[in-house]
């Protein structure tokens, strides 16, 4: 009997679905580095943070996107990730996103409330996992 070497994945960011399908691998930023779950994985949750993940579906090259704050969940097999965003390096709009970036720097140093610091260091971090998608894309294009 040949082992499984592939499970159900479902990533979903807040409003709408990012991939549903067979995969080989999902690896997610967690607080402490990356979590990677492969077929018959042990149920777990987990809890994501902003940063690169990585996906490959079964037979496929890898994929790569910037996520925010969510968490994993994985339960027999099937695996669900649920994020606040997701984004391929093509969705991606680089000016955009340094703007945004220094926006958020701008926020932090205004010293307002913890809640509007907080507020922006989430975004903060979100710009900087875009951008570091984009570092890595390009890095791996040659560019």
């Amino acid at each position: 009997m040949s082992e499984i070497n592939h499970f159900y994945l479902k990533i979903y960011e807040s409003d709408s679905a990012f991939y549903e399908g067979e995969a080989e691998i999902v690896v997610v930023p967690v607080e402490d580095g990356e979590y990677g779950v492969m077929a018959n994985h042990e149920n777990a949750v987990v809890a994501v943070v902003p940063g690169i993940m990585h996906y490959r579906p079964k037979g496929g090259e890898m994929c790569y996107a910037s996520v925010g704050n969510g968490m994993l969940r994985v339960e027999k097999n099937d695996v669900l990730v649920l994020v606040e965003t997701a984004e391929r390096p093509e969705e991606i709009d680089e000016a955009r996103a340094r703007a945004a970036e220094e926006e958020a720097r701008e926020e932090m140093l205004r010293k307002k409330s913890y809640q509007e610091y907080r507020m922006a260091e989430i975004q903060l971090e979100r710009e900087l996992a875009r951008l570091q998608l984009l570092k890595y894309r390009d890095s791996r294009l040659g560019e």
